[in-house]
């Protein structure tokens, strides 16, 4: 996105996230194949402010081998700063950890 793009869904994330009051859980997409962006680390720094909860999906985890999905989380985590929230991979595509991802959803439905 242009940084006139990111502005505009930056300040329409904000205002929707302080405007409703019965958001039960954020879920927040970051690409496990890259570090995390500074507009990530914005939006995860933002989404701790809210004292709302979240859990962070690490999309795109078909793209890379199984015995290193781990590793990569574990890199987001240490760059995000994460110690205690949920942190999982996933693939919308292949659909692998799905049901991980739709439990941990339920919980908060």
């Amino acid at each position: 996105m242009s940084k006139v793009e990111q502005e505009r869904v930056s300040s329409f994330i904000e205002q929707y996230l302080s405007t409703r009051n019965n958001i039960s859980l954020i879920i927040f997409l970051v690409d496990i194949r890259h570090d995390p962006t500074a507009n990530d680390l914005l939006m995860y720094d933002y989404i701790l402010k809210t004292n709302l909860p979240f859990l962070v999906l690490c999309n795109k985890a078909d793209k890379i081998a199984p015995t290193k999905i781990q590793n990569y989380v574990n890199n987001i985590k240490q760059q995000l700063g994460i110690s205690y929230s949920p942190i999982y991979p996933f693939s919308s595509e292949k659909k692998i950890y799905c049901d991980d991802i739709w439990k941990k959803i339920e919980e908060y439905i």
